[in-house]
């Protein structure tokens, strides 16, 4: 029997997009940088020693690292980490913020324009291109979220974001019943992409036939 959604918390994240950032708005966001003095340098090259340090240690796949861990990757002492860092979700905002143009950069200047299998086939390359990029930083990401409130809510933030993108590259979604809108959502998501791959054995290629293939038939049936 196939449940159909109405009137729900996610039906609602569908309509209310008017107060979520998408991916071209947050693409043009800079950041100026000051002139710093001596002191300041050498400061600022510990803080991004530490940031490395989180980064490789993620990369390596210790997606929880404690603040010990980064101090010893990055050959300081772990008063250096708290100095710089007060708590671990400082940290993380810091890797967010150099991670996220890496991320975004996948969705920037799409077509809208193309028929309905370009345009899924766009979604389906953007997306797995992206996972494969980030994948380390994904897994990082789920492992954190219960002890992370602003993972938490930056997470979040980004599953709505993807919404987002999602009604604007296949606007036929809105005229579709709830349950094949949160289908197509499912199925285009990373945690989908990973079954495929790590635990099922899929190839990339054959990864982005499936959720294609599953995407087309769910709006065209």
């Amino acid at each position: 029997m196939v449940c159909i959604l109405s009137d729900t918390k996610a039906d609602h994240l569908w309509q209310n997009t008017s107060n979520i950032i998408d991916f071209d708005t947050v693409g043009g966001i800079s950041v100026s940088i000051s002139k710093i003095d001596g002191r300041q340098q050498r400061s600022e090259r510990s803080r991004q020693q530490i940031i490395d340090a989180m980064r490789k240690l993620v990369e390596a796949g210790v997606y929880i690292p404690t603040a010990q861990q980064v101090a010893d990757e990055a050959e300081i002492n772990i008063r250096t980490v708290f100095r710089h860092f007060s708590d671990m979700d400082q940290l993380y905002y810091e890797i967010d913020r150099i991670q996220r143009p890496s991320y975004n950069r996948h969705f920037v200047g799409q077509d809208f324009t193309g028929t309905l299998e370009q345009r899924i086939r766009l979604v389906v390359e953007a997306r797995i291109s992206c996972y494969v990029e980030t994948y380390a930083m994904e897994k990082a990401t789920h492992a954190l979220l219960w002890r992370s409130k602003f993972i938490a809510e930056t997470y979040q933030e980004g599953q709505n974001r993807l919404r987002l993108n999602l009604v604007k590259m296949l606007p036929e979604l809105k005229k579709t019943k709830a349950d094949i809108r949160e289908t197509v959502d499912a199925v285009t998501s990373f945690e989908f992409f990973e079954r495929l791959q790590m635990h099922q054995g899929l190839s990339e290629k054959a990864c982005k036939k499936l959720i294609y293939n599953l995407v087309l038939d769910l709006l065209t049936n």
